[in-house]
């Protein structure tokens, strides 16, 4: 590995200047070629005649050609040369810049890579005790660290690959030029890695370190990626795969080993990813290679890959190697379309026929003894949906035709099949079936951004396919209570948290939804019925993670409502009270219908209730920030106000970030007073907690804005909307939820 002293301090001038030499080479070479055609192969025609001649010609023949020959090879080697030194500059700033970033926020790093925390706070104890100090301090140790090694990464991969050109002979023991030279470190990287995945027999530990380092270097590489899927081909990659995530029977792997495996999966899932959109970059439209490679896997689906037929008669099936590879990186849209339709023609036929998916990919099907992967090859595809919020939304609003019936996709996967329960199926120890995949593939699919990340200023608007989904989903569930399956609730509220402004709507009386007092921006509006988002978030909230996300989306939204209208106070024409009562009554009623969804959830019922809601509200407090980055309307693009001024997002995330920590830093010191709901099975609490969080965005919003309201008249103006709206949301809720039907 490249050490961080030697990328820092290294000269790379006179690699600069061999390439720049070698670039020149060419004219000199041509220009030597027509002069000794003109000097001598053209001064000897016609003046010389006979076998000597005709012998001699042939030999200047082919000095003419060593000319071509030494000009091309000049050429390539300046191309790879330069190539280098831009694969190295680009590493070194890289480096640099890190380094800088460490010693600004008071991080040494050593010469070995070792990175120490050396800010002078952790010597105070006030400081270094302060909520969340010591997680914000190694969440930044460790991004750093994870930066510099993949920067290491990237540079040693690029010095091998150079080294190895350079010493290459294409022309074996010919003492002639050589025109195959490499110009490109991609070209080398992949030619390597993909004689990795072609060699016979199992690779050394060695081996998998290389092919590790190649990937995790170039996996979002087109060129690379391209070039190494082609050289390795769909079927025999799966083969490979399949063969060293299966060592031989009697093989025990040390923890080592097993973290070599797990991340080899992530890297070649991203790299294969990469390939399967590498044509994207083509201007002359589909890659024909890249095209035959994915059509490989899909023919590979039905085929059982057996790496040890002495321990089982079955392998596992393409479908499953796939889906393994699947759930890492960003795949081609169209692909993902045409693997899905494959995948549950095949997993529907297979139920038609009396095989539940628990017979049909389970035993005698086995992990082995790594454990790496997932039986349930829609598990895997969930996920890699959940990383592709695009193809997520086509899916879902799509069906597939399955002997001569057409199955809609999304029905089928959440309302028929039958999800094989078992870590086995997951490849999760703590998920126990795909449900918690399927929440991952829905909440991209919404939402328009990957199910694990957050919403950013560049996410997009809704629009209307992903927001009739979720208008269908709520509606669904609002219908059927058993449709929110354990495992993806968490998705769930991250969805609802991420509409907001479309619950608001729902849950104002007719008529009062003008889109002047919820603005949504060019957001196409989810349009929820009352009776519906109330049922959903009162089943959603049962669940503490649920329960969590809506929460937070309820305080920031309320927040920034209340900043957005006090700094545009004629945008709907109400007074700086009226519109304080107006949101906490609205804002209430999200909190009042959650509260009893957490009151009357199994959850609450245990001695541990209260800690379990708790602490999922404090483990969630930082994704409840991050939604407050990008102002008003999370998940939408910028909203402009109806009388011509651009919202202050910045100020609205602010006010809502300094909410949440506030509820946080309550959670750390075990403090429920004024944040927290005491007792889950208490609703005065829960009315105490929300009048408490509305008052304080209430106050900075007033504060932001320089309204005149005084301290009474915001507590009187926030006291009396959440009044309202909380007794309006018990009895409501009472009403629709608890009556279905």
């Amino acid at each position: 590995m490249v050490s961080i002293p030697y990328l820092d301090k290294a000269d790379l001038a006179p690699l600069a200047d061999a390439a720049a030499s070698w670039a020149a080479l060419p004219a000199k070479y041509e220009a030597l070629q027509r002069e000794f055609e003109q000097r001598v192969i053209n001064h000897l025609k016609g003046h010389w005649d006979g076998d000597a001649a005709d012998a001699a010609f042939v030999t200047m023949g082919k000095a003419r050609t060593e000319y071509e020959n030494a000009a091309t090879e000049a050429e390539r080697i300046g191309k790879l040369l330069q190539d280098a030194h831009g694969e190295f500059a680009a590493s070194q700033k890289q480096l640099h810049a890190l380094l800088d970033e460490a010693r600004d926020d008071h991080y040494k790093v050593s010469d070995d890579g070792r990175v120490e925390d050396v800010d002078p706070r952790w010597d105070s104890p006030t400081a270094s005790a302060s909520p969340g100090f010591a997680e914000e301090r190694k969440k930044k140790l460790d991004s750093l660290v994870s930066r510099l090694t993949r920067v290491l990464e990237v540079a040693t991969a690029a010095d091998e690959a150079a080294s190895s050109a350079l010493e290459r002979d294409a022309n074996g023991d010919s003492e002639s030029f050589n025109t195959s030279v490499y110009t490109t470190l991609d070209a080398v990287e992949a030619d390597q890695a993909a004689a990795l995945m072609n060699k016979k027999g199992r690779l050394s530990d060695a081996e998998i370190t290389k092919l590790n380092l190649l990937l995790s270097a170039n996996k979002n590489d087109p060129e690379f990626s391209r070039d190494f899927a082609v050289k390795t081909g769909g079927e025999n990659m799966l083969s490979k795969y399949n063969e060293l995530m299966s060592p031989p029977a009697g093989t025990t792997l040390s923890k080592a080993q097993l973290a070599q495996l797990k991340e080899l999966k992530a890297n070649l899932g991203t790299t294969i990813g990469t390939a399967t959109t590498s044509d994207d970059h083509r201007k002359g439209g589909p890659d024909p290679e890249i095209t035959k490679f994915q059509n490989d896997l899909l023919k590979a689906g039905q085929r059982d890959f057996n790496a040890n037929p002495t321990e089982s008669p079955y392998g596992l099936s393409g479908y499953q190697l796939t889906s393994s590879l699947m759930s890492e990186g960003k795949w081609d849209k169209d692909f993902l379309q045409d693997y899905g339709d494959a995948l549950i023609t095949a997993d529907k036929n297979a139920a038609d026929a009396g095989q539940n998916p628990d017979a049909y990919w389970g035993y005698p099907r086995t992990l082995g003894t790594t454990n790496i992967g997932a039986l349930d090859p829609m598990a895997g595809y969930m996920d890699a949906l959940g990383h592709n919020p695009e193809a997520s939304t086509e899916f879902f609003g799509s069906e597939t035709t399955v002997n001569g019936e057409k199955v809609d996709h999304y029905d089928y996967l959440m309302k028929d099949r039958h999800w094989p329960e078992g870590a086995g199926y997951t490849g999760d120890p703590k998920n126990p079936n795909g449900y918690n995949n399927l929440g991952h593939a829905l909440e991209s699919a919404v939402t328009g951004h990957s199910y694990d990340s957050s919403p950013s200023a560049d996410t997009p608007a809704h629009n209307q396919d992903q927001a009739a989904l979720m208008q269908k989903l709520v509606q669904d569930v609002s219908d059927d209570g058993e449709l929110a399956h354990d495992g993806m609730q968490d998705s769930l509220g991250r969805m609802t948290a991420e509409y907001m402004p479309d619950v608001y709507r729902g849950l104002r009386p007719d008529g009062e939804s003008e889109e002047d007092f919820l603005p949504l921006g060019n957001s196409v509006s989810a349009n929820f019925s009352e009776r519906d988002i109330t049922r959903f978030m009162y089943t959603v909230g049962q669940d503490p993670d649920g329960y969590a996300a809506i929460s937070y989306g309820q305080t920031q939204y309320s927040a920034e409502l209340m900043n957005y209208h006090l700094s545009h106070p004629d945008a709907y024409g109400l007074s700086d009270k009226e519109t304080i009562y107006e949101i906490s009554e609205t804002g209430a009623q999200v909190d009042g219908i959650l509260s009893l969804g957490r009151q009357d959830s199994a959850v609450q019922e245990s001695a541990e209730g209260d800690k379990v809601f708790n602490d999922h509200l404090a483990s969630a407090g930082d994704w409840g920030k991050s939604i407050t980055s990008i102002g008003i309307g999370v998940g939408t693009a910028a909203i402009t106000s109806p009388v011509g001024g651009a919202v202050a997002g910045e100020v609205a995330g602010n006010v809502s970030g300094q909410l949440i920590d506030m509820v946080v830093s309550d959670l750390e010191r075990d403090s429920s007073d004024d944040a927290l709901y005491a007792s889950g099975a208490d609703l005065e609490s829960s009315k105490s907690a929300v009048q408490a969080q509305l008052r304080n965005a209430a106050t900075i919003s007033v504060a932001e804005n320089s309204s005149g309201l005084n301290q009474a008249e915001i507590d009187t103006a926030v006291n009396n909307g959440a009044e309202a709206g909380n007794g309006y949301a018990n009895d409501k809720s009472r009403s629709y939820a608890q009556k279905r039907g």
